[in-house]
């Protein structure tokens, strides 16, 4: 017995809704929000050129030259389109600062957008509605289930591949022009296409290719799937809310509500990093940060206690040292006392240089004095408290749900621009990152994007 509700399937709700996303209907605010995206994830990227992993990501890839080669930013280099977008994707997470936006919403989506746009000689125009597309559509995919996600330790994948996949792949359909049913299609084949995402990768022992989940991954599933599409292939049009599907595999209660979106953008309410390391960190770093401007920043004899949700508590509070620069930077008590040792941003230099503030004795320290406890009562990452005790029994304490970046407590764009130029000066030069930054901004009024992507490869030496 058919027990289906006659209501269209989450993909076609989804599809239905990307279609409409055009410059005539996206709000003057949401395409501000794209475009910091774009800003934001290519500062990332340019970023993540300076550790040594970049090195392995470009190796991977043959040089391909001519018409179908596409950039990797913050390099001299040309790869493929599909290899220069699996390496920007890769460069752009490595470092933990891409946002939170949908999950990690805006590393596939703006990996698949600039090597497409680049390919296709797009406009800027269209390279927008590409972004507000692959970002709205993983974000709502996402929030179906984020509410009531199982434990990773009851499900062991993380649920932001999948989302990502689909979401670029609406993306991809945008710079192909495919029509309502083909974008649909794409949708529908990459979430069959997509990488499980496994959690022991992102947050245990995941070696050197945990950032190839996040964006490279997708990017590269979600346009794939729209070229399939494209050619008349087709997918699971139920993939996501059928019993078996992505909503049932993830999450005890999650459910497409095609009404919670209306009239709503995840653009309008930004989630990004200030942080260079996972996410679940935010909130008790800053916590930290508070109390110790309160309290002072000598910790005595004190305990700190750090209480955070279950499934954040599963995989990121760890009775071990980092063993790596990814692991350090998915490590809470390694971070927690970067912060209680006077650190106010945990930057990239912390996990790069990792050996060097392992011997640190502060550091060291604080990490023993640390004690993580599960907190039932807290179901979002972005909940903590953290309580320091003294040896004199004196307790203070201090609660968190809204870190630095988070939607209560947003980046500025004035904030956003100055971390992009943070970020792209070593690599860019400041003229030229100025120049980068100040063309994004103006996205819409761009031709051609590959005039606005000529900009990332570094000024040979005497010209800018």
């Amino acid at each position: 017995m058919n027990t289906r509700s006659a209501s269209p399937s989450a993909l076609a709700d989804l599809a239905r809704h990307a279609s409409a996303m055009t410059m005539q209907t996206i709000p003057d605010d949401v395409r501000l929000q794209a475009r910091l995206c774009l800003l934001d994830t290519v500062g990332c990227m340019l970023a993540g050129t300076r550790t040594q992993e970049a090195t392995l990501a470009l190796a991977c890839e043959s040089e391909i030259p001519g018409e179908c080669s596409a950039t990797v930013v913050g390099t001299p280099h040309r790869r493929g389109w599909r290899g220069a977008m699996r390496v920007n994707g890769y460069l752009g997470d490595v470092l933990e600062l891409n946002d939170l936006i949908g999950g990690h919403a805006s590393i596939g989506t703006v990996a698949a957008t600039l090597a497409l746009a680049e390919t296709l000689g797009a406009t800027g125009v269209r390279t927008q509605e590409a972004i507000v597309r692959g970002i709205e559509v993983t974000t709502r995919v996402y929030g179906a289930v984020y509410p009531s996600l199982k434990r990773y330790t009851d499900m062991a994948l993380v649920p932001v591949g999948i989302p990502s996949s689909i979401g670029v792949a609406a993306a991809a359909a945008c710079m192909l022009d495919l029509d309502g049913e083909q974008t649909q299609s794409a949708m529908a084949i990459a979430a069959a296409l997509a990488g499980w995402c496994p959690a022991e990768v992102i947050f245990g022992s995941g070696g050197t290719v945990k950032p190839m989940l996040f964006g490279a991954q997708p990017a590269d599933t979600g346009a794939t799937a729209a070229w399939y599409a494209r050619a008349g292939m087709t997918g699971p049009t139920e993939i996501l809310d059928s019993k078996t599907g992505y909503f049932s595999t993830v999450s005890n209660a999650g459910q497409w509500d095609a009404g919670a979106w209306e009239g709503r953008w995840a653009l309008s309410e930004p989630r990004r990093k200030l942080h260079a390391c996972c996410g679940y960190l935010h909130a008790p770093v800053d916590a930290m940060r508070r109390l110790i401007r309160q309290s002072g920043p000598t910790l005595d004899e004190s305990r700190i206690e750090v209480r955070v949700a279950p499934y954040v508590a599963d995989v990121v509070a760890k009775d071990r040292l980092p063993n790596s620069s990814n692991d350090a930077r998915f490590h809470l008590q390694f971070c927690i006392a970067l912060a209680a040792s006077g650190a106010d941003v945990i930057l990239p230099e912390h996990s790069i240089d990792l050996e060097q503030q392992l011997q640190r004795a502060d550091v060291q320290y604080a990490m023993r004095r640390i004690e993580v406890r599960p907190d039932p009562a807290l179901t979002h990452y972005h909940q903590c408290e953290v309580r320091v005790t003294g040896a004199n029994g004196q307790a203070t304490s201090q609660a968190m749900s809204a870190p630095r970046g988070s939607p209560q407590a947003p980046l500025s764009e004035d904030d956003v621009i100055e971390k992009f130029l943070v970020l792209s000066r070593p690599v860019l030069g400041s003229e030229r990152a100025r120049r980068f930054a100040d063309a994004c901004l103006a996205l819409e009024q761009v031709s051609n994007a590959r005039d606005l992507i000529a900009l990332l490869t570094p000024p040979i030496e005497g010209k800018s």
